[in-house]
């Protein structure tokens, strides 16, 4: 789930280009000192020293968003079933472990079960493997009830295409709105050294996506579009060996 606004790449590009006085020119320059030093301290990871490794990857570090005494968001509408974002997430993850594996990718999941791994653990897990991507997978929430479909964040310009081809897939199941790729400062991926994205794969404070999402056979969709453009961002190739349905029973509770 986002927890604040992040500038589209289109906002930062007006921004760059308005002009500035002598004196808040100074100041933005202390200022970037001053970051840089922040973000030497921390490790953060650069569109200069993210290995790009976004077509010749063997392994997918796979993260479940939230978890444990974090359950993320939750569904607002009072037809059908609960669903708190941490269960759905680590349920559509589990789901996309096993068509990876079935597709010949290696693959790390940041946790397995109903547990809270830092955000900064997460990305030292990503950043411990070999020629990786990083996959973190969410639900969304926002005041407007009227608000749908999923979005893809990503933070290093060499994950981009990753991130348009998961948005591009997700868009193909029938009733999701693709919202956009989108560049974000989340931890998970600004830390992260190897191509990585996030997405969310939908509102859960929507009533008919909440009611999609609490269904087993949805979100083997989600997973199975994910894999699908994983499959296309290494290989170049939309052709994948289709697994056997999922049961349609079942509730992310």
């Amino acid at each position: 789930m986002q927890t604040a606004e992040v500038p589209s790449v289109a906002n930062i590009g007006e921004a760059a280009v308005r002009p500035v006085s002598d004196g808040k020119l100074r100041g933005l320059t202390l200022l970037a000192t001053a970051l840089g030093c922040v973000i030497f301290a921390t490790g953060c990871a650069t569109s200069a020293n993210v290995k790009n490794t976004s077509r010749t990857f063997q392994t997918v570090v796979i993260d479940a968003g939230h978890g444990g005494a974090d359950s993320g968001t939750r569904t607002k509408s009072r037809r059908g079933p609960l669903v708190l974002e941490k269960n759905a997430a680590l349920d559509v993850a589990t789901r996309l472990n096993a068509k990876l594996r079935a597709d010949g990718f290696s693959t790390v999941m940041t946790r397995r079960l109903d547990v809270f791994i830092e955000l900064n653990q997460r990305a030292r897990i990503s950043n411990a493997q070999t020629n990786a991507i990083f996959v973190s997978i969410h639900f969304n929430d926002s005041p407007k009830r009227g608000i749908h479909g999923a979005e893809t964040y990503y933070h290093s310009s060499v994950s981009i295409p990753l991130a348009q081809k998961i948005e591009a897939n997700l868009d193909s199941i029938p009733g999701v709105e693709a919202r956009g790729v989108k560049h974000a400062n989340f931890r998970v991926l600004k830390l992260n050294e190897y191509p990585a994205v996030l997405v969310e794969c939908g509102f859960l404070s929507n009533s008919r996506e909440s009611q999609c999402c609490s269904r087993a056979d949805y979100r083997d969709r989600l997973a199975e579009k994910i894999a699908d453009a994983i499959y296309e961002q290494r290989h170049g190739t939309k052709v994948r060996e289709q697994p056997a349905a999922a049961p349609a029973t079942g509730t992310a509770g």
